[in-house]
């Protein structure tokens, strides 16, 4: 689980819940519950994902919103050049058709790949190239699976506003049809309490459609991008990995390189375990 999603989104909640409630105790007001809102928010923001884009990408969007509530697990930089340093030894000792038989085991779908087409191809610019074509391509999967999120936000808060305009039009022209001037004369009172009444709960849409946009659409699509970067970061190591070990390069030098990928305090940590 990413407790950093979950704390968000309780703690969020619960300023909303704290902002809503009555002076003394912790009861929001039946008013702020109002299941038409709700739908015209929600239904309104998926019927124009749907219009937006293509049904399996929206159905994939729900598979993709989980990764914002999971972890893969930590991503360690250090053992990821570790195991390329192994690779790049081996390679130089008993030729890189030796990673075969290792490779069979990779859990890393982009490094096995990558070291199996290092051991077909000889060019190291078709290399790169493959390598290039296979991170775009990763990237470009998660890349629509934050834009429709994004574009999630912008809808949520557009419906609550059209939820709003619907239920002040309908407020006004109910209350122009049972006011007249001796019921206005005699309850002028009851009919503005009314009228303030509607009008609040017109603008219950609105308050959905901003808190649906600002307290998870957007925020989830921020959290893909920056697991989009991170796995990016560690592919765009294991690139440089493969290259040099195509290059036959000496794993010493191959360790320097890649430990330029990594931050001063990890890169510190690494030369004090080397000594």
């Amino acid at each position: 689980m990413d407790i950093a999603t979950i704390i968000g989104l309780i703690f969020g909640l619960f300023l909303v819940f704290y902002g809503m409630s009555e002076p003394g105790s912790f009861t929001p007001p039946d008013t702020f519950f109002n299941l038409r809102s709700l739908a015209i928010v929600l239904g309104g923001t998926f019927a124009a994902t749907l219009v937006n884009y293509p049904f399996k990408n929206v159905m994939g969007m729900m598979k993709v919103s989980l990764q914002a509530f999971f972890n893969k697990g930590k991503i360690d930089h250090l053992t990821t050049i570790d195991e390329l340093a192994s690779y790049s030894e081996q390679a130089r000792k008993k030729g890189l058709q030796s990673l075969e038989d290792r490779l069979e085991e990779e859990e890393n779908h982009y490094l096995q790949k990558g070291l199996q087409n290092a051991m077909l191809e000889r060019d190291s610019k078709k290399l790169e190239t493959y390598l290039d074509n296979e991170l775009n391509s990763m990237i470009e999967r998660h890349t629509n699976g934050q834009e429709i999120f994004y574009n999630m936000g912008s809808y949520a808060p557009a419906f609550g506003l059209l939820g709003t305009v619907m239920g002040l039009i309908l407020m006004m022209t109910r209350q122009a049809a049972t006011t007249s001037v001796d019921s206005y004369a005699t309850g002028a009172q009851d009919s503005m309490a009314m009228l303030l009444e509607g009008m609040g709960i017109a603008l219950v849409t609105t308050f959905y459609g901003v808190l649906f946009a600002n307290l998870l659409f957007i925020p989830i699509a921020g959290k893909l991008k920056a697991k989009t970067d991170e796995e990016v970061h560690v592919l765009n190591i294991i690139k440089a990995g493969i290259l040099s070990i195509h290059s036959k390069e000496h794993p010493l030098i191959m360790r320097e390189k890649l430990l330029t990928f990594v931050d001063k305090d990890t890169r510190k940590t690494a030369e004090q375990d080397a000594f």
